[in-house]
């Protein structure tokens, strides 16, 4: 009887990119996939330690799959339980404690799935499927070269890595072969791809020849350094309606003086020129960003020209964190932090202004056509949601068996949290026969 095995993860799209490789490297060992809630055998914890909250969220995932699965061997990887091995003691619910995630192949053979059975590879496809995932997450690279005083990223995951093209088109192929009609293109650092190799604009090159390998699947991209926009990248989304008008382009501070203690390359004036060349060339792109509040010697004046940068630039969206400490770090030792209480205002600021941004653009995307990929139904009936190319959330009418199309859906009004939509016949498209009428269909 094989056994059966579920993974919980924290963080990142690279996270989730890695809990895919692990279904896959379980399948092959014999185990089959419990989704999450169901019994489990086995249960892997994929960890982050971005923040003091990432690291809170591992252990306590680790502590609820104790309850939940009482008989089962719990396994503990990914960043947090790379970067804090000392931790153990204080986490006993954890059986294994995996901090190198290339020997977590070795621990699955030797738990044993059960079955001798040669089962051939799953594609990411596949595994995300398991997951629950309706996207794909393709990870592209691994690792950072950056050395920004905050980040403990580049410890848990080493220097910039390149996956090979063949191998990165052999995946998206067999992604789509099996039903994928999204593509995200994910890693720590994806716009250095090929750097490592001693190539530049490897990110754009490669999105080019995933568009020539594959034909039905659009392609997403994750996180983007600012400097690592450039203009043929655009061009690649601009030419391209395969490719999702969306970047993510982590800012963390709008002023000079933050940004250089944060030891981050580039200065607001540089950031602000790239999204604003991005978002007049391509009319529909979503931006968003990451912001840190409160990093230590952050002055009230330097918040105040952080939010002044954020209300006049083109970004949409805001990711908002409160500075962590993180031991390792060069400024996990600075006396100058700011008090717990200002952090928290500053938080409240900031999401207060990522709620204006997000509803001034999802205002103005209605009556916009756009191209919904459809991965979650209602939960009474009747109604589908997803995200649309430039990722903003619909919600539109549709059936169960609509999950994983993609649907081209008019905006009709801002709902909660993102937009209601009526979805637009293709078969009423194609003919331009305004007398064709009946419901959609699917």
């Amino acid at each position: 009887m094989r056994k059966r095995l579920t993974v919980l993860t924290v963080g990142c799209k690279a996270n989730f990119a890695d809990s895919a490789s692990v279904v896959r490297e379980a399948v092959s060992a014999g185990f089959e996939v419990a989704a999450p809630g169901e019994p489990a055998d086995v249960v892997i914890v994929n960890s982050c330690t971005v923040t003091h909250k990432a690291d809170r969220d591992s252990r306590s995932l680790v502590r609820r799959a104790r309850r939940e699965h009482p008989r089962a061997s719990i396994v503990l990887t990914g960043c947090y339980a790379h970067t804090s091995p000392g931790a153990k003691e204080r986490l006993p619910e954890a059986d294994h404690w995996i901090g190198d995630p290339s020997a977590l192949a070795g621990l699955l053979r030797e738990i044993g799935g059960g079955s001798q059975e040669e089962r051939p590879p799953l594609s990411e496809f596949a595994a995300d499927l398991l997951l629950g995932h309706r996207r794909t997450f393709l990870k592209i690279q691994d690792g950072c070269e950056f050395s920004c005083a905050y980040c403990i990223v580049p410890r848990a995951r080493g220097r910039n890595r390149s996956v090979e093209e063949k191998e990165i088109v052999e995946r998206a192929v067999a992604a789509e072969r099996d039903g994928a009609r999204e593509l995200v293109l994910t890693g720590i650092h994806a716009g250095l791809y090929g750097a490592d190799r001693g190539e530049s604009g490897g990110l754009s090159r490669l999105v080019a020849l995933l568009l020539k390998e594959t034909s039905i699947a659009r392609i997403r991209l994750s996180s983007i350094e600012p400097m690592e926009i450039t203009d043929r990248l655009l061009d690649v989304i601009e030419e391209n309606d395969r490719v999702c008008p969306h970047l993510h382009v982590p800012l963390q501070s709008g002023c000079d003086a933050t940004l250089s203690r944060m030891r981050r390359p580039y200065d607001a004036a540089g950031y602000a020129g790239k999204v604003c060349a991005a978002a007049s060339r391509i009319p529909s792109l979503q931006i968003g960003a990451d912001v840190i509040a409160g990093f230590p010697g952050e002055s009230a004046a330097d918040f105040e020209e952080t939010v002044r940068f954020l209300a006049r630039v083109p970004v949409n969206y805001l990711h908002v964190f409160s500075y962590s400490a993180r031991p390792g770090t060069e400024s996990a030792g600075w006396p100058d932090d700011v008090p717990a209480r200002e952090k928290k205002e500053r938080v409240s600021r900031l999401l207060q202004l990522d709620g204006r941004k997000r509803k001034a653009f999802l205002r103005a995307q209605v009556g916009r056509e756009m191209q919904v990929l459809a991965e979650t139904a209602g939960r009474r009936g009747g109604e589908l949601s997803g995200y649309s190319e430039n990722y903003v959330p619909v919600a539109f009418p549709g059936e169960c068996s609509g999950i994983g199309k993609i649907f081209t859906v008019r905006a009709i009004c801002v709902g909660d949290g993102g937009l209601t939509g009526a979805r637009i016949d293709p078969l009423r498209i194609q003919t331009e026969d305004p007398s064709s009428e009946g419901p959609p269909t699917e």
